[in-house]
């Protein structure tokens, strides 16, 4: 799917704006603490707009696309011919690859993801339930887990979008290995937080590139989209908590994440 007018569209979204935020940085006398919240809530308002604008201008006439073309598929006519039943199943196909693609749009939209069903995940049965799947994948032996994930660590969510994040975040340290190495994922409790950090062992971001690497559709891949990571770091906010990345002074990329414990968990156990 090509990106560039989506791209275009967000960048007009953004620069205008900026230049709005600017002009009011200069009428404004509070002080910066202040004034970092409405950046924020200006990150959440853009990136709410962009996912109204792709649901309504394109999923409507996507789900007639879809639609047709199963219809089609089943046509006695359709199915004589092999080489259009073949191209009818593309089309089919394609379409719904875009589908995917606006659900996962709309999932930076923090307010779609406040609606969620939420209930108290065990991190600990969620994660190793994802390493499971990964360590028996045959394309992904060359990588090692190692893991340090405490008992009784809960938090409240949707459990779902939770292991969604996990798994993004982990096919992110893949692809920056490669070929063979190392990922670590520590989660401990402290306090009244659960601190979850991934490390892999691969080369690390560009510092200039770290800046910028939440920023909807910034990508450094040739078949990425650039909306994973906001994805991931939206999905934590709706937790109420922060996500950050860095490069590990050692070894690759350090995702650290800080979520709230769910003290419901302690009392029903």
């Amino acid at each position: 799917m090509n990106l560039s007018f989506i791209k275009k569209w967000f960048s007009k979204k953004s620069e205008k704006q900026d230049h709005k935020e600017k002009h009011d940085e200069k009428q404004s006398d509070t002080s910066s603490n202040e004034s970092a919240q409405p950046a924020n809530e200006n990150y959440h308002a853009v990136i709410g707009r962009m996912s109204a604008f792709f649901a309504h201008e394109i999923r409507n006439p996507l789900t007639s696309i879809i639609g047709f073309a199963e219809f089609m598929e089943q046509h006695p006519a359709i199915k004589a011919d092999p080489n259009i039943a073949h191209y009818t199943s593309i089309i089919r196909e394609e379409a719904l690859k875009m589908e995917l693609l606006i659900q996962e749009l709309l999932s930076l939209s923090k307010s779609h993801l406040d609606h969620d069903n939420l209930s108290i995940i065990d991190v600990k049965q969620s994660v190793n339930k994802i390493i499971t799947i990964y360590t028996m994948k045959a394309d992904k032996q060359n990588i090692t887990f190692q893991t340090h994930i405490e008992e009784d660590v809960y938090i409240t969510g949707n459990s779902s979008r939770f292991e969604r994040m996990i798994i993004n975040l982990i096919n992110n340290a893949i692809e920056a290995i490669q070929e063979e190495g190392t990922i670590e994922i520590r989660i401990v409790k402290e306090h009244k937080h659960v601190y979850i950090s991934i490390i892999d062992s691969g080369p690390g971001i560009d510092p200039d590139q770290l800046e910028q690497i939440f920023y909807p559709f910034y990508t450094t891949k040739d078949e990425g989209t650039g909306i994973g990571l906001p994805i991931c770091k939206t999905i934590v906010e709706t937790l109420n908590g922060t996500m950050d990345i860095t490069n590990h002074p050692t070894k690759g990329v350090h995702v650290k994440m800080k979520i709230p414990y769910s003290e419901h968990a302690t009392r029903n156990n």
